[in-house]
């Protein structure tokens, strides 16, 4: 629908309306435009509040990252007990072994026996203890010790092994020359209080026991 501007005068003011009116845009036209306007308005205000949300961010549950359900195994630390292997073998040293070994494990550790040892006089199959020391004598260590009679003792008592001072009771202690039961209960006493004896010299700690007595049992003893 067109607005019509009314026009008066002369035989040529019609001419002149109709020009206007020509000119002038018709109400459907006016609609559109206004229309258009609101979309265009509408539109850049949408975008504006689009550009100013923060940004959404997405967690997919494939990029997540799982604990690991398999923990290291625990390895077993065994306890470890410190020996000195001395004399008829063939690499004397301190050894690190296992706890719970033997005295022949300490052996093999320190190279096996050499050929004059005399493996009969030491208990091999003892149970080691930390700081112990095994001195392993020659055949003719213990020959010697089998001359001297060791401490007036039978031959076979002599022959069993050398009296371990770390571990005989008080009657092998007994069967050593100048050890009565005093001096034996002395090293019992003693080994029970201060731990066992790291050397056959370590004997002379014991009250009763000097160097002359130690003089004559050093052949007989061994630790």
């Amino acid at each position: 629908m067109r607005s019509e501007i009314p026009f008066s005068g002369g035989r040529g003011g019609g001419s002149v309306r109709r020009a206007i009116n020509r000119l002038m845009p018709s109400a459907p036209a006016k609609i559109g435009a206004v229309a258009l306007v609101v979309l265009v308005v509408a539109g850049v205000g949408w975008a504006a509040f689009s550009s100013m949300r923060a940004p959404a961010f997405e967690v997919h549950a494939d990029e997540a990252v799982a604990p690991s359900s398999s923990e290291p195994e625990a390895v077993e630390v065994k306890a470890q007990v410190y020996v000195y292997v001395t004399g008829a073998v063939a690499n004397p040293g301190v050894y690190s072994l296992d706890e719970g070994l033997r005295v022949c494990d300490a052996v093999e550790a320190a190279g096996g026996l050499t050929e004059d040892a005399d493996a009969s006089t030491v208990n091999l199959a003892r149970v080691l203890s930390d700081g112990e020391h095994i001195a392993l004598p020659t055949k003719a260590e213990v020959e010697t010790a089998l001359a001297q009679g060791s401490a007036g003792g039978t031959v076979g008592a002599a022959a069993s092994s050398l009296v371990n001072i770390n571990t005989a009771d008080a009657s092998a202690l007994e069967t050593l020359s100048g050890v009565g039961s005093a001096t034996a209960q002395a090293i019992i006493s003693d080994r029970e209080q201060n731990g066992p004896f790291s050397t056959i010299e370590d004997l002379m700690r014991v009250d009763g026991i000097g160097e002359k007595k130690f003089a004559k049992l050093k052949d007989s003893i061994c630790v």
